[in-house]
């Protein structure tokens, strides 16, 4: 009886949790060229994912100067690019040449910060 129950709240959080407009990890939001992204709710955001053409980039949580690197599956750096101020920024990846599979977005800032974002390809 326990398990029934227990199955029946975690459905329950779990379709709470998905819903638009939630307060949950996900936020749905439509762009202007008619697709809806997720969008996380952390210090960089990556959106959409997977992604075909082009990935955004935004830092919310962040201020100052940061190296925006791409990374295969294997380790190759991909690409790289120099933003010079974080804040209110939103950087735009071209990966239309990309191979499908599991690409790294990698953020590094001077004073030590390294954060890490999974993307997916899939063209």
């Amino acid at each position: 009886m326990r398990t029934v129950i227990f199955a029946a709240a975690v459905a329950v959080a779990l379709s709470a949790a998905a819903m638009p407009g939630n307060d949950g990890p996900y936020t749905t939001t439509h762009w202007t060229n008619g697709q809806y992204a997720q969008q996380s709710s952390g210090i960089v955001n990556i959106f959409p994912n997977p992604a075909s053409d082009r990935v955004n980039i935004t830092f919310p949580g962040l201020t100052g100067e940061a190296t925006v690197s791409l990374i295969a599956e294997d380790g190759r750096l991909m690409r790289s690019m120099n933003i010079g101020d974080t804040r209110s920024v939103r950087s735009v990846m071209d990966i239309g040449s990309l191979e499908n599979g599991l690409y790294l977005i990698r953020v590094v800032q001077p004073n030590g910060l390294d954060v890490t974002r999974r993307l997916m390809v899939a063209n």
